[in-house]
C-alpha cells in the first residue's frame, strides 16, 4: 500500500466530516423551504379547499386576474358566488380551471369573465406564468400542458421563487401567521382604502407593466368562445365585464387597443345574444380616485361599489 493511499485513507473521514458540517445546514434549510411552500396555506390552496367543499352550492363563478381578485367581493352578490380569479391569472388558466370545475358545480347558472386591458393579448408561458404554473399544478390539481414531464421545478417548488421573495414570505408568515391574500370566498383582502395611493403616482409604472404592444387577441378569444359554447350547451348565462381603471391609467392606454377590446366584447354578445351579456365599467363615472388602491386596481371600498353594480347587472 503506497504512502499516498494511506494518507488519503486517513484524511477522507475528516474531509467527509467537514463536507457534512458544511452541507447539512444548507440541505436542512432547503428541506424546510420546500416544506414551507408545500404545507403553508396560500391563495391557491384556500381557493381549492373552498370550491371543493362548496361545489354543490355555488351559483355564480367569477374568473379573471388581479382586477377581479380585488374588485369583486362575493359577499355583495345576492346568489352564492365564488371568486376563482387570482393574481396575474391569465385566460389560459381561466380555461383550465373552467374545464376542471364546470361539471362539478351542479347549481352553477352564471359565469362572469372579468376582462381588462392586458389579458386578451396575454401570451402563454411568459413572465407571469414562469412560476405560477407550477403552483396551479401542485395546489389546484391541474394538469398544465405548459409544464414538460421532466421539468424539475414541478417537483421542487422552492426552485421557483428567488431567495429574497422566499425570505419575505417566511417573515410575513412568522409575523402574521399567514401568507394568504384572500378570504375563503376568493376575494382579495389586502388592497385597502387606508393603504391606497394616488392613481397618478403609479399610473406610468402600472401601464408599463401591462403594455405588451400586441393587438393579437386570437388565442384568448378562441378560449373564451370555447367556454361560452360550453355554457350555452348547459343553459348558463355568461357575463363579460370590463373592470374599471383610474382616469390617469386610462389616458396612457393605446386607443386602438382599447377600441378593439370593446369591439371584441361586443362581438361575443352579438354572436351569442341569448346567453352572453356585456358590461363596460372601464371608464364608469361612478368610480373616483378614492375607489382605487393604485392606478388600475380597486381597493376594498371600491370593490363594494363594483360588486353591487355587477350583481345588479347579473340580476336584470
Amino acid at each position: 500500500m503506497s504512502f499516498k493511499f494511506v494518507q488519503l485513507f486517513i484524511l477522507m473521514p475528516k474531509f467527509r466530516l467537514k463536507l457534512f458540517v458544511i452541507t447539512f445546514p444548507i440541505l436542512l434549510l432547503l428541506g424546510y423551504t420546500e416544506w414551507f411552500y408545500r404545507h403553508v396555506p396560500n391563495n391557491y390552496t384556500v381557493k381549492k379547499q373552498y370550491i371543493d367543499a362548496h361545489a354543490q352550492e355555488i351559483e355564480v363563478l367569477l374568473l379573471g386576474d388581479s382586477h377581479c381578485f380585488y374588485g369583486l367581493n362575493p359577499d355583495y352578490f345576492s346568489e352564492r358566488t365564488f371568486n376563482l380569479s387570482n393574481i396575474s391569472q391569465t385566460i389560459y388558466f381561466d380555461k383550465l380551471l373552467f374545464d376542471k370545475y364546470i361539471d362539478q358545480l351542479p347549481k352553477l347558472r352564471k359565469v362572469v369573465f372579468c376582462l381588462e386591458y392586458a389579458n386578451l393579448s396575454q401570451k402563454d408561458n411568459t413572465q407571469e406564468d414562469l412560476w405560477r404554473k407550477y403552483f396551479y399544478q401542485a395546489f389546484m390539481d391541474l394538469t398544465v400542458p405548459l409544464i414538460q414531464r421532466y421539468d424539475a421545478k414541478q417537483y421542487v417548488l422552492s426552485l421557483n421563487q428567488g431567495i429574497l421573495k422566499t425570505i419575505k414570505l417566511m417573515l410575513r408568515y412568522f409575523s402574521t401567521g399567514s401568507i394568504t391574500d384572500c378570504k375563503p370566498n376568493g376575494w382579495g383582502i389586502n388592497y385597502t382604502f387606508e393603504n391606497r395611493t394616488k392613481p397618478s403616482l403609479s399610473a406610468t409604472r402600472r401601464w408599463q407593466q401591462n403594455e405588451d404592444n400586441s393587438l393579437d387577441f386570437s388565442v384568448n378569444t378562441h378560449r373564451l368562445d370555447s367556454m361560452i359554447t360550453v355554457c350555452k350547451q348547459r343553459n348558463m348565462q355568461v357575463f363579460i365585464v370590463l373592470l374599471p381603471v383610474s382616469k390617469a391609467f386610462y389616458h396612457l392606454l393605446n386607443p386602438e387597443k382599447t377600441a378593439k377590446i370593446k369591439q371584441t366584447c361586443q362581438r361575443f354578445t352579438r354572436q351569442n345574444p341569448q346567453n352572453v351579456h356585456y358590461l363596460n365599467l372601464l371608464q364608469a363615472p361612478i368610480f373616483s380616485d378614492n375607489d382605487f388602491y393604485d392606478a388600475d386596481h380597486l381597493n376594498d371600498s371600491g370593490a363594494v361599489k363594483c360588486s353591487r353594480i355587477v350583481n345588479d347587472f347579473l340580476n336584470k
